[in-house]
C-alpha cells in the first residue's frame, strides 16, 4: 500500500503547487482589473461633478447678467457644487467669458475673459447682496467684468456698442489626482488627467 500511496501523494503535492502558481499569476491581474474599474468610476464621477458645477454656474451667470459682484456668487456655487469624490481644491482655474457666437465652437471673444485661479488662500469677496464670503480664488485676468456683460435687448445701455444679448461661458479646469496607487506606478505621477468642462448660455435679457 505504501508503495502505491507515495506517488499519489507526490501527484497531489504537484497539483497543489500548480494551483498555487496559477493563482499567483491570476490574482495580480484580477486586482489590477478591480482597481482599474474603481479608478475609472471615481474619474467619471469627478468628470460629472465638474460638468454639473460648470452647468450650474453658467445658469447663475446668465441670471445675474451684469449685476455687480456676480462672479463672487458664481465662484461660491462652483465651490459648493464640486463634491466627493471630486475635490474643489483640485480646481485650477475658472474662466468666465463672452462666447464668440460667430464660431461653431464655444471659443471666447478675444480679450473678453475673466479668469480666477485657485490658490488655496482666504480671499474676501463681496456678493451681489453686499454680504462677504471667503473664497480660495484670486482674479488673474479681468477682460470681461460684469459691467461689460450685455443682458439688455438691442444692447440698450451696454458698453462697447453691443447690439445683441451676450452669450456667456463658464469653463472649469480641474486637475484630477489618482485616488488609487496603481495608475501612479505606471505613469510615475500622482496627477491624473486634466478635466475641462465648458457650458454656455445667453444672458437673460432685461425687458
Amino acid at each position: 500500500m505504501a508503495r502505491y500511496g507515495q506517488p499519489l501523494s507526490r501527484r497531489r503535492r504537484r497539483e497543489r503547487g500548480q494551483s498555487l502558481v496559477e493563482f499567483s499569476l491570476v490574482i495580480p491581474m484580477f486586482i489590477a482589473l478591480v482597481v482599474a474599474i474603481a479608478e475609472f468610476s471615481l474619474l467619471f464621477s469627478s468628470f460629472l461633478s465638474v460638468g454639473f458645477a460648470s452647468h450650474d454656474a453658467v445658469q447663475l451667470a446668465a441670471t445675474y447678467g451684469n449685476t455687480t459682484n456676480a462672479d463672487s456668487a458664481i465662484l461660491l456655487r462652483i465651490t459648493n457644487d464640486i463634491s466627493t469624490p471630486a475635490d474643489p481644491k483640485k480646481i485650477k482655474t475658472v474662466d468666465i467669458y463672452q462666447v464668440d457666437t460667430s464660431s461653431s465652437a464655444a471659443n471666447p471673444v478675444s480679450g473678453a475673459e475673466t479668469i480666477y485661479t485657485y490658490d488655496g488662500g482666504a480671499h474676501t469677496f463681496t456678493m451681489p447682496d453686499l454680504t462677504t464670503v471667503v473664497l480660495p480664488f484670486v482674479q488673474t485676468v479681468n477682460g470681461y467684468p460684469t459691467s461689460n456683460r450685455c443682458n439688455a435687448n438691442a444692447g440698450i445701455g451696454c458698453t462697447g456698442g453691443k447690439t445683441t444679448v451676450d452669450t456667456i461661458g463658464v469653463k472649469i479646469t480641474y486637475q484630477y489626482a489618482w485616488l488609487t496607487p496603481f495608475p501612479a506606478l505606471f505613469s510615475g505621477s500622482g496627477s491624473g488627467p486634466l478635466i475641462t468642462q465648458i457650458n454656455i448660455m445667453r444672458l437673460e435679457p432685461i425687458l
